[in-house]
């Protein structure tokens, strides 16, 4: 077949159908399809029962403590409060501001808008949204946050700072058991991005990373252009608001 390309003509050009920009393999018909990125992660964290059968009914939930409140730590927070129904259960923060600091930046964002819940303080290590109360925790070393004590399942690694398998690791000896770091990792901790590559994600991976922001917007996309057509060189533009690490002054 031959298509015209501008004033060329294009031996052997096969154009796509437009069902086919969408990037998404059709399961056969009545086909068991393989199990999600999602239905691997419930199923490792559901109970089990006495016969050995996982039953969802009885998913465990993690608890989840948040170090480094910031940008992105924030949106974990709204974005985890914004679901109906979660396994993950935040029972802490790591801010170095206290209480006052995190519940004003978490409740006013300048970006976002205004949170929609109700967020107070509690106490001087407390603060509440929507009622649901978490402990506020102020320590820049992760060996002497109270993980063990507060029977901590994952730590979101918000910081920018322990990207490293020593420094997240820090977070294991204190008595964690996962970390996901929410920066690029370092060294062998392997990286996983949703739609991308998440389905090969392993349970018994105490440490892994979820890619930079950048890569997050860039890597869907582009395994769709690759897979469908190839890529031979590219270049990106990234807007990106201010990181804790930029001098925004010249002095």
């Amino acid at each position: 077949m031959q298509a015209l390309a501008g004033s060329r003509v294009v031996p052997g050009f096969k154009p796509a159908k437009m069902g086919e920009f969408n990037g998404l393999a059709k399961a056969a018909p009545f086909a068991k399809p393989e199990a999600s990125f999602h239905d691997k992660v419930a199923g490792a964290t559901m109970a089990q029962s006495g016969n050995g059968v996982r039953a969802v009914a009885e998913c465990k939930q993690l608890k989840v403590a948040i170090n480094g409140f910031g940008r992105i730590g924030r949106n974990f927070v709204r974005c985890w409060h914004g679901r109906e129904n979660s396994n993950l259960d935040v029972v802490v923060i790591n801010d170095s501001g206290g209480v006052k600091q995190a519940s004003h930046l978490l409740k006013y964002d300048s970006m976002l808008g205004t949170f929609d819940a109700e967020v107070g303080i509690v106490n001087d290590t407390t603060i509440s949204v929507d009622g649901k109360e978490i402990t506020i925790v102020s320590n820049r070393d992760p060996l002497q946050l109270p993980w063990k004590e507060m029977g901590v399942d994952l730590v979101i690694e918000g910081t920018g700072v322990f990207v490293d398998e020593e420094g997240a690791g820090k977070h294991i000896t204190a008595g964690a058991s996962k970390v996901l770091i929410t920066a690029p990792g370092k060294g062998d901790i392997p990286t996983f991005v949703v739609g991308v590559n998440a389905d090969d994600y392993k349970h018994e991976y105490p440490i892994v990373s979820n890619a930079s922001c950048t890569t997050n917007c860039m890597a869907p996309f582009c395994k769709i252009l690759e897979s469908k057509f190839g890529i031979v060189k590219g270049t990106m533009t990234t807007t990106h608001s201010y990181t804790g690490d930029q001098r925004l002054l010249d002095a």
